[in-house]
């Protein structure tokens, strides 16, 4: 098998003492309070796919570091297969090119991964995104891979440091794989564990002690949530995490057919979790968040408890900039399909529905429209305070008592749309720190549509209180509105949003 000779038992246990792991042992659990706003930062896979380098990473981290940082993205986070090599044949679900230890355990590939030659793992990657003061992710995968199983690796014990035994006998990776249980969309990849046994649980120890002993603050866990779930790996890995004594976030990922009552199940191990599968820059993409993001926020489970602090809906990462596609192997060679009103309309929802909010796009190459979006105070201001959060169904395409006063205004009266049915609007509201409304509408059809709301109909959103007026400014336009009596409207573009930003008594 390439890149990995398999040793007798004997030899291992003799040099057991060279695995990194922070044992259980010797760490305690932290009342630090994990992800009390939605996490916000940097990911590798919508511009390099699987086949950054260091290099590559660390540029971008330096550049977040430098212009994102400021604005709370404080995480950079290498995505998946970071162990697999970046030869002819390999590619997102080839197998048997991956680097792993004598343990089964993935291990960075050296040649993609310098510093992490001679058994180093990510260590010094995590030292230097410290020193620029931001924290560090990795994505992982369910179980154990394929590659572990055939080449039957034995089982570390992180307690001892030696192979794991019990029963008079030593375990290896056959002994735990579910082999019927394959990774959905990564078939030649991983397969689960079985955590009925003390050597399934002992793998998982020993993978995610190493995790936090490299310096890892976050970790993606991917294809044990939606269509994949399994709520046994979780509930140890986030029990393994939880005796970390400083902050390491627990996030799972994708969340394909994620229901409320799914994620409840869930939501108190973690601190972030994938609700629907990968939004890439599609407006189909786009819009099938709308439904379930309202679904999450009516279940109360946005800010919910989560592992050592907060859990939240993850609607996956923003897809703007400079990018590559999906699961190639290839890095990033174009640009964003999504329009800019398109654009501002997914950032708008991340911001409303409180996502995580984890820019896609090569950082070294973002342009100005795509900063200004990322970067906008306002949204930003929501993502992380607003209150409240939920859809608004008060809205109409059709004016029944407008009365709008539009400052700085002087449109023709905005007539209905034939074609537009209700499902192709939406709308969204919150509470600001300072009693702020904030009011956003969104456009999720084929063509330029008003969208109306009636004054008395805000006051059904916030629980004893009577909106008498409300006046403000709609963030994207800069026009101001102000409203006694009539309805807040606006014409909205093609897949575009309106966000009124309101004062009201």
């Amino acid at each position: 098998m390439r890149g990995f000779t398999l040793c007798l038992v004997s030899f291992l246990v003799i040099f057991g003492s060279w695995f990194q792991s922070v044992s259980s042992q010797n760490v305690t659990k932290s009342d630090i309070q994990q992800a009390a706003f939605p996490p916000r930062g940097w990911n590798s896979y919508d511009a390099f796919s699987w086949i950054i380098s260091e290099e590559e990473f660390l540029q971008n981290a330096e550049l977040v570091s430098q212009r994102l940082l400021a604005h709370g993205y404080e995480y950079v986070v290498v995505d998946y297969l970071w162990y697999r090599k970046k030869v002819p044949g390999a590619h997102s679900n080839s197998l048997g090119f991956d680097v792993i230890d004598q343990w089964g355990r993935m291990a960075p590939d050296p040649v993609r991964w310098p510093s992490s030659k001679s058994g180093n793992g990510f260590t010094e990657i995590a030292k230097k995104v410290h020193s620029l003061g931001l924290k560090f992710g990795i994505h992982i995968m369910a179980g154990i891979s394929t590659q572990a199983v055939n080449a039957n690796t034995p089982i570390l014990d992180t307690t001892t440091g030696a192979a794991y035994q019990e029963s008079g006998r030593v375990w290896h990776a056959k002994d735990i794989a579910i082999q019927e249980r394959r990774c959905g969309w990564m078939t030649n990849g991983f397969m689960s564990v079985n955590t009925t046994l003390g050597a399934g649980k002992a793998f998982l120890r020993s993978l995610h002690e190493q995790y936090a002993a490299w310096g890892v603050d976050l970790v993606k866990h991917d294809c044990v949530f939606g269509e994949d779930l399994d709520l046994n790996e979780i509930t140890y890995a986030s029990e393994v995490l939880s005796k970390v004594n400083r902050p390491l976030l627990y996030s799972l990922s994708p969340g394909v057919k994620a229901t409320p009552d799914m994620v409840k199940q869930v939501s108190g191990l973690v601190n972030m979790y994938r609700i629907a599968g990968d939004d890439w820059d599609v407006w189909g993409d786009v819009k099938s968040h709308f439904n379930v993001s309202r679904d999450m926020a009516a279940a109360n489970l946005i800010g919910a408890k989560g592992l050592k602090g907060n859990s939240w809906p993850d609607l996956d990462m923003l897809p703007f900039g400079w990018l590559t596609d999906a699961a190639v192997n290839d890095g990033p060679h174009r640009s964003c399909r999504l329009t800019l009103e398109e654009q501002r309309t997914q950032m708008t929802l991340w911001a409303m529905a409180k996502s995580p909010l984890m820019y896609g796009g090569d950082v070294r190459k973002i342009d100005n429209a795509t900063y200004e979006i990322i970067t906008n105070p306002t949204l930003l201001e929501i993502n992380h305070f607003s209150s409240n959060n939920k859809e608004f169904p008060y809205v109409t395409k059709n004016e029944t008592r407008n009365q709008v006063k539009e400052i700085r205004s002087k449109e023709a009266p905005i007539q209905s749309v034939e074609g537009v049915s209700s499902a192709d609007i939406s709308s969204w509201i919150a509470t600001g720190r300072k009693g702020e409304v904030y009011l956003a509408f969104f456009n999720l059809s084929e063509q330029k549509t008003p969208i109306y709301a009636h004054r008395s109909n805000l006051s059904k959103a916030f629980t004893g209180k009577r909106i008498r007026s409300c006046k403000g400014q709609e963030l994207w336009s800069g026009k101001y509105v102000a409203t006694k009596k009539g309805s807040i409207s606006t014409d909205v573009g093609v897949h575009g949003c309106a966000l009124f930003v309101l004062n009201c008594k």
